[in-house]
């Protein structure tokens, strides 16, 4: 019994990255059409009504109150964390974005550090030093080797604000004292951050075409059945086995980028990637809490 709901928990667990995954190349398929800031209000407020159906039907658990202030803090952190990822993704690609934004958990842990006084294991100086590495491998190769132009210095600029952006995110989470379902959560941090967008969107709105609503329909759809996926394997697996799977996204990206975009990566970005992996790596021997995860994942206060 207990094989049988490991092995569903790693199915989940492979089914959330390549739904989350999904939802990172149809930004970047949408973003080439519509403004940044359009991309993410649709995204959330598709993924919220899907969440708010899932709530209302499976959860039937509401917001508590006292906690909107929380709630905005989070929905605010998460539109900026994530306009700054879309813009990035729609110029670059996914394989670099993606690479680029995984240095967030060693971001994590040099700020739990700052704020927490969380004393650093002995790998993380380590590991920020291979990220870094990392990270100037695949910006120094500015997208060649892929099908497009060499990415711009802006997207750059954006791709690696991104993961910093996250990091501060989930420190503001972890700070978060909220006690709700984590699907509850996750329907109030994507409401708010929806709302937060709105008026940037509505500034710079273009009527998406036609073609595109099935794209539209799906983001939202991928991104809220890809955090469900999440939750439902934690609930089976350690958090720890769901950090290697996690690392799945890499090849995800890859797949999804030359399937649809016809991206061939460079050498510099696969071994900038690999680097970055190890140091992810490298962190988490240090972080082997299952909170780690749950902040990762959105699903801490």
């Amino acid at each position: 019994m207990a094989a049988a709901s490991r092995m569903s928990g790693i199915g989940l667990a492979v089914a959330a990255v390549a739904l989350l995954s999904g939802v990172d190349a149809l930004a970047k398929s949408l973003g080439m059409a519509l403004s940044s800031f359009q991309v993410v209000f649709l995204r959330y407020a598709v993924s919220a009504l899907f969440l708010a159906l899932f709530v209302l039907v499976f959860v039937r658990r509401w917001p508590r109150r006292g906690f909107m202030k929380a709630h905005m803090l989070r929905g605010f952190l998460a539109a900026v964390t994530a306009s700054l990822f879309f813009y990035g993704l729609a110029g670059m690609p996914l394989l670099m974005a993606l690479a680029l934004a995984m240095t967030a958990p060693i971001y994590m842990a040099m700020l739990g550090a700052l704020v927490f006084g969380e004393r650093p294991g002995r790998f993380v100086l380590i590991a920020l030093v291979l990220a870094v590495s990392g990270s100037a491998l695949i910006v120094a190769a500015k997208g060649s080797g892929f099908a497009g132009p060499p990415v711009t210095l802006p997207v750059i600029a954006a791709g690696l604000a991104a993961p910093l952006a996250y990091a501060f995110t989930a420190i503001a989470m972890k700070k978060s004292s909220a006690d709700d379902h984590p699907v509850t959560l996750s329907l109030m941090q994507t409401a708010f951050a929806a709302l937060f967008c709105l008026p940037m969107a509505a500034l710079l709105w273009q009527t998406p075409a036609a073609a595109l609503t099935w794209q539209i329909g799906l983001i939202g759809l991928c991104g809220a059945l890809g955090f469900i996926c999440l939750i439902s394997a934690l609930a089976r697996i350690p958090a720890s086995l769901y950090a290697v799977i996690d690392y799945s996204a890499l090849v995800w990206a890859g797949f999804y980028g030359f399937a649809f975009f016809g991206e061939i990566p460079a050498w510099p970005t696969l071994i900038g990637g690999a680097l970055i992996v190890i140091a992810c790596v490298l962190t988490a021997r240090d972080q082997r809490r299952p909170e780690e995860l749950r902040t990762k994942s959105g699903l801490e206060p």
